[in-house]
């Protein structure tokens, strides 16, 4: 980690350069993050990852709850486990699909809405700190290259591959 701190990526042969070079600060940026955010959601009783829940209300509040573990990249027993706790909470509430019976629909409470501004206020204080040593060109720079490589990652037929063998 010193040599990232220093600003020395090492240029390698390109057929052997090591993707935790740039992997590695991404995992520990989002390590970091998740981190921050339970120790400043800790007083409101938002739990590691569920903030994201939240967020993800926020844009398109009422969707399902195979959406939300869809859209956060979580398994549906995370994401089960997730909105149970913020159900419990007071922040969410669940309610049976009238199209598919099998299916949950999760809502904000009033209490879950109210979180928001605090929620955006705590993410923004992290990013301060994190791009604090940025210039704006540096930060739009670094903006533009994680959303044009995240977009990869949305693609039709994208999956990350799976350890299991189908032989």
């Amino acid at each position: 980690m010193e040599d990232l701190r220093e600003g020395n990526l090492r240029e390698t042969d390109p057929k052997r350069k090591d993707p935790r070079e740039i992997l590695g600060p991404i995992a520990y940026i989002y390590r970091s993050h998740l981190a921050y955010m339970v120790k400043e959601l800790e007083a409101y009783r938002v739990g590691s990852g569920q903030f994201e829940f939240l967020m993800s209300l926020y844009y398109k509040d009422g969707v399902s709850q195979e959406t939300l573990a869809k859209e956060l990249k979580v398994s549906k027993a995370t994401s089960a486990r997730a909105i149970q706790s913020l159900e419990k909470e007071g922040y969410v509430y669940r309610e049976r699909d009238e199209t598919d019976l099998r299916a949950y629909r999760v809502y904000l409470t009033d209490k879950g809405k109210e979180m928001r501004d605090i929620i955006l206020k705590k993410l923004t204080a992290f990013t301060d700190i994190l791009f604090s040593d940025f210039t704006f060109e540096e930060k739009e720079i670094f903006r533009m290259l994680i959303h044009k490589a995240v977009t990869k990652l949305f693609e039709p037929g994208f999956e990350p591959p799976s350890d299991r063998s189908d032989d």
